[in-house]
C-alpha cells in the first residue's frame, strides 16, 4: 500500500512538473511574443523615424538618433562615417515631402526637398528600422538647383502618393513586386506593351514630368518627334531607352502595401554603344550626346500600383561613371 502511494505521489509530482514546465515555457513564449511586439515599428512608428532623422539632420546632430551599434550609412553610393557629407551642409527642409513604409521589412523611404547651404536638392532616404533603432541608412543627394525648384513648382506630391488604397484596389506584396519589375523588363526588352500600364500614368523624373508633357522635349531634334508628349505605355514602346542594355541589380526595398506603392534603387547601364534608336513609324533617330559614353545611373524610384497597374512613377536619376558599385553590393 504504502508503495502504491509512493507511485502515485511520484506521478503526480511528474505530472505537476511537466505542467509546470509548460506553463512556463507558455509563459517565455508569451514574453517573447510581447517583447517583439514592443519592439516592433508599424507604419506611423516608421514614418516617425523619417521625421527623426530628418529633424537631427538638420540640427547637424546624429547623436539625437537612436542607432544600433553598427549602422551603416551611404550617401550617393559611397560608404561612409554617419555623420558626414549632407550632416555638414543641409541647412533646411524644402517644401515637398512623400513617404513610404513597410512595417514587414521594417523599411522606410523618404523623397523630399531640402536647402544645402541655401541651394535647393532632392534628397532621398532610405532607413531600416531593427528592435527600434536605425541600422541602415541609404541616401540620394539629387544636387543642382533646378530638379528641386522643379518638384517644388508642383506645390505638393501627385495625390496618388498621398490616397491610400481602398482594399478593393491593392494587390498582393508578390503581384506589386512583379508589376514593378516588369516595369524594368519593358525598358530591357524596349515594349511598353508587356507592362501593365493605367491609361493615366505619368512619369516625374528630377523633377520633370516627361510624359503626356508637349512643352518638355529631352534633346530628341528630329522633327515633331517628342516622346515626352506620350503616355507611359506608347513613350517606352518608342524604343528611345535602347541605350539602357541592363538594369541590375534591381534593389526593391519598400513594399507599402497601405498606399500601394513599391520603392527601391535601380541600377541603369549604359555602355554607349548604341548610337541610335529605331523608333516605329519614325525611323532612325540619333541618340542625344549623353548616351554616347560609358555610364551608370541609379534611379531611386517608387511605383503606385492600383488595380494592378502603374498609375504613378516617380525617382530621382544619379549619373555615376561606369560599373560604379550601390555601396550596398554584397
Amino acid at each position: 500500500m504504502r508503495t502504491r502511494l509512493l507511485r502515485i505521489a511520484a506521478v503526480g509530482a511528474l505530472i505537476l512538473g511537466t505542467f509546470c514546465m509548460t506553463a512556463a515555457r507558455s509563459a517565455a513564449r508569451r514574453d517573447a511574443a510581447q517583447s517583439a511586439a514592443a519592439k516592433a515599428c508599424d507604419y506611423a512608428c516608421l514614418t516617425g523615424f523619417i521625421d527623426q532623422y530628418l529633424s537631427a539632420l538638420v540640427a547637424h546632430d546624429p547623436s539625437r538618433l537612436d542607432l544600433a551599434t553598427h549602422v551603416k550609412f551611404t550617401e550617393n553610393t559611397m560608404p561612409m562615417k554617419f555623420g558626414d557629407a549632407l550632416w555638414g551642409t543641409i541647412s533646411a527642409m524644402g517644401t515637398y515631402k512623400v513617404y513610404f513604409a513597410d512595417p514587414q521589412a521594417g523599411q522606410v523611404g523618404f523623397e523630399g526637398t531640402i536647402r544645402e547651404n541655401g541651394t535647393p536638392a532632392i534628397l532621398v532616404i532610405r532607413l531600416k528600422v531593427e528592435n527600434r533603432k536605425i541600422a541602415e541608412v541609404e541616401t540620394i543627394v539629387r544636387r543642382g538647383a533646378e530638379p528641386a525648384e522643379a518638384l517644388e513648382k508642383f506645390g505638393q506630391p501627385n495625390p496618388a502618393w498621398l490616397q491610400p488604397l481602398a482594399p478593393s484596389e491593392r494587390s498582393s506584396r508578390q503581384d506589386m513586386l512583379r508589376i514593378t519589375n516588369q516595369y524594368f523588363e519593358g525598358i530591357v526588352h524596349l515594349s511598353g506593351d508587356m507592362v501593365p500600364f493605367d491609361d493615366k500614368c505619368n512619369r516625374i523624373l528630377d523633377g520633370i514630368q516627361d510624359t503626356n508633357n508637349p512643352s518638355y522635349n529631352e534633346g530628341w531634334g528630329h522633327g515633331s518627334f517628342n516622346p515626352a508628349a506620350m503616355g507611359c505605355q506608347e513613350n517606352m514602346n518608342t524604343k528611345i531607352w535602347a541605350y539602357i542594355k541592363a538594369v541590375d541589380p534591381r534593389r526593391f526595398m519598400v513594399v507599402d502595401e497601405k498606399m500601394g506603392i513599391v520603392f527601391g534603387f535601380f541600377m541603369f547601364n549604359h555602355p554607349g554603344t548604341v548610337l541610335e534608336a529605331d523608333v516605329p513609324g519614325v525611323g532612325k533617330i540619333p541618340m542625344p550626346p549623353s548616351a554616347k559614353r560609358p555610364f551608370n545611373v541609379e534611379v531611386a524610384e517608387f511605383f503606385k500600383i492600383q488595380n494592378g497597374k502603374i498609375r504613378q512613377v516617380e525617382g530621382v536619376q544619379l549619373a555615376l561613371p561606369y560599373k560604379t558599385p550601390t555601396g550596398w553590393d554584397k
